[in-house]
């Protein structure tokens, strides 16, 4: 077999080019609806657009899993994975509740490792809630983990996983919501110098760019989209959405976003938020 689970902590998966499917801010719910969008359906569609990659290392689920904390919404999430012909792994979203994600999300292929490792890449999928708040944070603890990641693993590029924005949106509403300590982040990154990307959720747009020599990527929610490079909080028309990604071995990532195509999943804008 190519794949040796450990334990919760880490799972080894000995793959020279591992394929990653991304999806993120799902806000599965009870009531089903988010603004307008069915959340159940429009995770459906994006997961069938998923389908066309047949050789997929591992799945993350970037952070909102659920909108409501209810059971119900986990419930959902870890019966849609449980027969997933490879490993899922989760990070925790200002949306989330912690113990109710450790309960539900590990059955099956879904489970609570927080740290994967390849033949050439290691990735690392850290907890960026603040309880009770919107804005999160990496606190000591995890940000001595990059570290002693890249200690443990001295010629594994890294990959960083969280659930909020490393950089400015250039989007005042969001960005008041971003990783506060990201001054922190960057300065332990750069110490890091097998960091070679970030991936994050909770913007539900599209990011792709290069700070410092490191590739940073956000993603489309599965479910409702917000409009770029506005001041106030806005939604967008543009459909729901995956990242596909491909860690090469010389430390490059090959990446392209999917977004569904029907033109169905069209958010009605409430000034109040979401």
């Amino acid at each position: 077999m190519n794949e040796v689970v450990t334990n919760e902590a880490v799972l080894r998966l000995n793959h020279t080019n591992p394929q990653i499917l991304q999806f993120s801010d799902l806000h599965l719910s009870e009531r089903d609806e988010l603004m307008g969008i069915n959340c159940d359906e429009s995770f459906a569609a994006v997961k069938a657009l998923a389908a066309q990659y047949h050789q997929i290392s591992v799945t993350l689920l970037t952070g909102d899993i659920s909108q409501d904390n209810s059971e119900t919404s986990y419930r959902k999430c870890a019966e849609i994975f449980r027969n997933s012909p490879h490993p899922v792994a989760w990070i925790t979203g200002n949306h989330d509740d912690v113990a109710m994600q450790q309960q539900f999300l590990n059955q099956g292929a879904i489970s609570t490792t927080k740290r994967i490792v390849f033949r050439h890449w290691q990735l690392l999928l850290l907890n960026s809630q603040v309880a009770g708040k919107v804005f999160g944070e990496i606190n000591q603890d995890q940000l001595q983990s990059i570290k002693q990641a890249a200690i443990d693993y001295p010629d594994h590029h890294l990959m960083l996983v969280m659930h909020h924005h490393p950089v400015p949106m250039n989007s005042e509403w969001i960005d008041n919501h971003r990783l506060m300590n990201q001054a922190q982040l960057w300065q332990v990154v750069s110490e890091v110098p097998q960091v070679k990307s970030i991936i994050f959720g909770h913007v539900h747009q599209e990011v792709n760019l290069i700070k410092n020599d490191v590739r940073v990527l956000g993603v489309p929610s599965t479910s409702v989209q917000f409009t770029p490079n506005v001041d106030e909080f806005n939604v967008d028309t543009q459909q729901p959405g995956f990242r596909f990604l491909e860690l090469l071995a010389n430390g490059k990532i090959k990446t392209k976003v999917h977004r569904v195509k029907d033109g169905k999943f069209v958010a009605d804008f409430d000034p109040n938020g979401y």
